[in-house]
């Protein structure tokens, strides 16, 4: 396992985090149902009517855990603009000083650990995304392989007038939600992104905004997150009914809804060993699996 790159993984997974659940929230908005597209030779990624440019990173094969970069794989065709991608990449990998992320392809267990490499996708998206000035990334599956895609949409910019509101209900849903290994890192990077001051105590969390409200989290002897306390959070928005219409004379039975696709969620626990696939991206719109738990699927 590369320490620095997991260290990295810790230092971006909860601000990412939060950009997907604002990319589910965007296409929640737009009612994004239907079949996904997305063609390489474009970048263009189409969920229902919402389009992003979305330039492809690279594929996760799941029947040997292997990891090939687009620009290194000879069975797509690229734009000029996703190809630059992979020179940002190149120079991105000089400057972290992780030299197996340099190689066209590579084994993803060495460099992630047998806890991690299911995740693998979206571990580097979330590294991928933050530190290339992404708003968010996707991963698109096929039966063997998962692409993954970058986002940059101004449609997902934002100004967060509560951050500790924000911190405080999206950090306990990542943890559900992604694979972290160090809980207080992650909390602390994701908190100071926020421009949020931090405060630590041992077993403890002190997050403040310069006015009177205190958010502290709590961690047990291993270090585990525990639980968040100090401000008062707004109650859940109750979801309403729908008023019961009275059925029209020879009314047609109602077809099934198609489920909405949307950022694939990675498994709530670091699952064991995945079963690896074949690193051949296909250059025909597909129709996307259901998501993982989207959120950060939230399919981020």
């Amino acid at each position: 396992m590369d320490d620095q790159l997991i260290a990295l993984y810790d230092r971006h997974v909860g601000t990412v985090f939060d950009r997907q659940m604002r990319l589910e929230a965007l296409l929640d908005k737009h009612d994004a149902v239907g079949e996904m597209e997305y063609e390489t030779s474009t970048a263009r990624l189409s969920l229902g009517k919402v389009e992003f440019e979305a330039p492809i990173l690279g594929t996760h094969a799941l029947h040997n855990n292997s990891w090939l970069w687009a620009w290194s794989n000879k069975h797509i065709k690229l734009s000029i603009t996703n190809r630059a991608l992979g020179d940002a990449v190149r120079a991105l990998v000089h400057r972290l000083n992780v030299h197996a992320l340099g190689a066209p392809g590579f084994a993803l267990e060495p460099l992630l650990g047998p806890e991690l490499t299911e995740s693998a996708v979206h571990i580097l998206g979330v590294i991928l995304a933050a530190e290339l000035g992404y708003d968010a990334y996707f991963t698109i599956p096929h039966d063997r392989v998962i692409e993954l895609v970058l986002i940059r949409n101004d449609r997902l910019k934002f100004t967060e007038k509560h951050p500790l509101v924000r911190v405080a209900t999206q950090f306990p849903a990542l943890l559900k939600s992604m694979p972290v290994l160090d809980h207080k890192a992650a909390l602390t990077a994701y908190a100071r992104d926020y421009a949020l001051t931090v405060t630590e105590e041992p077993g403890v969390l002190k997050i403040t905004d310069g006015g009177k409200d205190v958010l502290t989290a709590t961690f047990d002897a291993e270090g585990h997150f525990a639980k968040m306390e100090g401000i008062a959070l707004p109650e859940p928005t109750p979801v309403k009914k729908a008023a019961k219409k009275k059925p029209a004379a020879k009314k047609k039975p109602a077809a099934k809804a198609v489920a909405k696709k949307i950022a694939a969620k990675p498994a709530k626990k670091p699952a064991a060993k995945a079963k690896p696939p074949v690193a051949k991206a296909s250059k025909k719109p597909v129709k996307a699996a259901k998501p993982v738990a989207k959120k950060l699927t939230k399919k981020r």
